[in-house]
């Protein structure tokens, strides 16, 4: 049984809040799964990073991840990409064997790099499980990119901070190609139209709590409304209205779920004008009312809270 210690926010941490990134702007990091997680006995609990993205490659063994409200089940080889912000968890049985990658931010968004991020918003946009075959020559250059990176790092010479760019990017790119290996062929037409949407994702994450109308996503995007709602039907599943509304539904369960923050507490953080509208918008588009949905989420992962001692 999972036992916490109570708190009204998401753990925001650093890495394992080891690292002061103000003083170490270039920021990356890699090890071995093993060696972090054999400290807590196979188990990181849930928590989220402000400006890291992380790689998490699994060779052997397997893992059970928790990403915002989703669990998989993972064994063989696979790759999960976790953008900054997405609250993420794992259990590993102890034999797995795999590598962790961490990034800061910056490094995948300077504005030199701008002809690189269409090749990454899928990866950056939202998290994502990424398996490889076995034998994949793409998962060999990808094994052989971590360790070009772990010498790098032990060496520290000349052109240090330039080469670990340039590899973190060889590591995104080789995903990248992965992921197109598994999708079907895009235009150039089809593919900047795309890059449209992922833009408007990353408005979403900028501006749900200010609760953003269509109309205000689509001047921000210079396009219109009607235009902005066919290609996010098109490359995103799903209306404009509906991406706005459940970027807002997913981080109402992330509070609801690793935080005991009151309900009248998050609708006003989140922009809800009073907390029995919070509690209609949320039943509308989950079914149950957020009260029942936190109890249910609860006993599905058999956690508790306590209140913390001084």
């Amino acid at each position: 049984m999972m036992s916490q210690t109570r708190k009204t926010t998401i753990p925001n941490v650093g890495l394992y809040g080891e690292v002061n990134l103000k003083s170490q702007p270039e920021f990356v990091h890699i090890e071995n799964i093993a060696a972090r997680s054999l400290q807590y006995d196979w188990v990181i609990k849930p928590h989220r990073h402000g400006k890291l993205f992380q790689l998490l490659c699994l060779y052997q063994g397997g893992m059970e991840v928790y990403l915002d409200d989703k669990h998989l089940s993972l064994t063989g080889n696979w790759v999960v990409s976790i953008p900054p912000n997405c609250v993420h968890g794992f259990r590993f049985p102890i034999d797995t064997q795999g590598i962790v990658l961490t990034i800061v931010e910056p490094l995948l968004s300077v504005d030199e790099q701008q002809q690189l991020q269409p090749y990454f918003n899928s990866l950056l946009a939202s998290p994502q499980a990424i398996e490889f075959a076995e034998s994949s020559m793409l998962l060999m250059q990808l094994q052989q990119l971590f360790q070009s990176i772990e010498r790098e790092l032990s060496e520290r010479v000349s052109g240090h901070t330039v080469m670990l760019g340039w590899l973190v990017k060889m590591v995104f790119m080789t995903l990248k190609r992965q992921l197109d290996y598994q999708q079907p062929f895009e235009s150039e037409y089809e593919n900047n139209s795309k890059q449209l949407g992922f833009k408007f994702r990353s408005l979403l994450d900028k501006h749900y709590r200010s609760q953003w109308s269509v109309q205000d996503y689509a001047n921000a995007l210079y396009v219109s409304p009607s235009t902005l709602n066919r290609l996010c039907t098109k490359h995103l599943g799903m209306t404009a209205k509906a991406l706005i509304q459940n970027r807002l539904l997913l981080e109402i369960k992330r509070r609801l779920i690793y935080t005991t923050d009151s309900l009248d507490n998050i609708a006003l953080t989140l922009g809800f004008k009073d907390s029995a509208y919070f509690s209609r918008f949320f039943k509308n588009l989950q079914g149950i009312s957020p009260s029942l949905y936190r109890q249910e989420q609860y006993q599905a992962t058999d956690t508790q809270w306590t209140s913390a001692k001084d």
